[in-house]
């Protein structure tokens, strides 16, 4: 099992760009999607970010997906009991506004593969052209790589609407200042390490190269 916080590895420039790519997702503008695909969260700025992407036109429908997890700590300002996180966080969408028959949720899911397989039984997927996620910034690449492991061919563009979290002492990272902190360097290597095994596994979207010079770090943690 691949530890949250694995061990540093002293990294080039190079390498630090081409794991933000693979962990964050491409960083660019985002227009309209046919679907906001929202990855379930006891944290507060999924909702927020689910409301602002809404508000600003960039999907149609929103898709939730999030059940009760007992392995999961739940965040500081969770105040919803044993409510699911989808049900947690369409009751807070629909008390700021958006329409109910807007929404569509799911309340089994405990981890990502089953976030997008589950939600298949509730929505029809087969006509949607374009998804936009709502997930923590880092683990944005692999729930993009998950969709795009499970989605049907039809759906041509998946793009990535994230919010920042904290690491600790109140200091949150991203893309652009991960590899300044040990914590959140860690965090984010560890990320790399589920996108690459994950893939060679055939659980989502394999990568298309691993990121050079790391060989003998990834192989340490080999899960095949």
């Amino acid at each position: 099992m691949i530890p949250k916080y694995p061990e540093l590895v002293e990294l080039t420039d190079k390498q630090i760009q081409e794991i933000t790519d693979i962990v964050f997702g491409e960083d660019k503008d985002v227009g309209n999607h046919d679907v906001i695909f929202v990855f379930g969260s006891t944290h507060p700025l999924c909702y927020e970010t689910t409301l602002k992407a809404y508000n600003n036109g960039l999907g149609n429908d929103i898709v939730i997906s999030g059940g009760n997890s007992k392995s999961r700590d739940k965040h500081k300002d969770w105040k919803y009991g044993s409510k699911s996180e989808a049900d947690a966080i369409s009751s807070r969408l629909i008390d700021k506004g958006v329409p109910i028959d807007k929404l569509y949720i799911e309340e089994k899911a405990t981890n990502s593969k089953e976030n997008v397989i589950f939600t298949k039984e509730i929505y029809d997927f087969t006509s949607v052209k374009s998804i936009l996620i709502i997930s923590k910034n880092y683990v944005a690449g692999r729930q993009m790589r998950t969709l795009k492991k499970y989605m049907p061919d039809n759906i041509k563009e998946i793009n990535q609407y994230s919010y920042n979290v904290y690491i600790e002492d109140g200091v949150t990272f991203g893309r652009y200042d991960w590899m300044k902190y040990d914590k959140s360097k860690s965090l984010i290597l560890g990320e790399y390490l589920r996108i690459y095994h994950y893939g060679n596994r055939g659980d989502i979207e394999k990568l298309k190269k691993p990121v050079e010079g790391l060989s003998e770090y990834v192989n340490s943690y080999n899960l095949d």
